[in-house]
């Protein structure tokens, strides 16, 4: 089958799922719980923080914001190069770590990714809105991770470049008297 139609079909029936989900909390939600609730209020507590003021409310999302594009950084930018190199049974010669090194940072990462693992169960328990501003946080912080590792790949199979691909010619005219070759190329 199609690798493009396999993953389409399984992007696409995981993000119906997903909504039917989401929609059933709205749906089934009588009003008893504060987890619905936006913005600060006098009710809303993160880790034992009272959230109760705009400037609180604001400081709060900016440190998601930041947490999620460090973790982001961190998960799809460092934690490749520690998992190849550590994880990968094949690569056996290192030549960019000492074993210290690679040892330290592998369990140093393993015990951030851990501690965010933690945090980010918390941010999305505390309230929608949290979630949410967690939730598109972290997509855009991974929109420019994932743009920054493309750029520095090729492509063999994009559409853009077969098609100008095909549409060349290449001309050659051998003048057998002067013994010149001439290529005239049209894009």
């Amino acid at each position: 089958m199609n690798k493009l139609l396999i993953l389409k079909i399984g992007i696409y029936i995981n993000l119906l799922f997903l909504l039917l989900f989401i929609l059933s909390f709205f749906i089934f939600n009588c009003d008893y719980s504060t987890y619905f609730r936006v913005g600060w209020s006098k009710n809303f507590v993160f880790i034992s923080i009272a959230i109760n003021t705009p400037l609180r409310y604001f400081l709060l999302c900016l440190y998601i914001t930041i947490l999620n594009i460090t973790e982001i950084f961190l998960n799809e930018i460092s934690f490749p190069i520690i998992q190849f190199s550590t994880y990968n049974p094949y690569y056996k010669n290192i030549n960019d770590f000492s074993r210290f090194d690679l040892e330290y940072f592998s369990n140093l990462i393993f015990f951030i990714q851990g501690l965010k693992r933690l945090l980010q169960m918390v941010i999305t328990l505390s309230q929608i809105d949290i979630a949410f501003i967690s939730l598109l946080s972290s997509q855009g912080a991974a929109f420019f991770a994932i743009r920054y590792l493309l750029n520095n790949k090729n492509f063999n199979n994009d559409i853009s470049e077969n098609i100008s691909i095909n549409n060349r010619y290449v001309e050659i005219n051998y003048d057998s008297i002067n013994e010149n070759t001439n290529i005239i190329s049209n894009v």
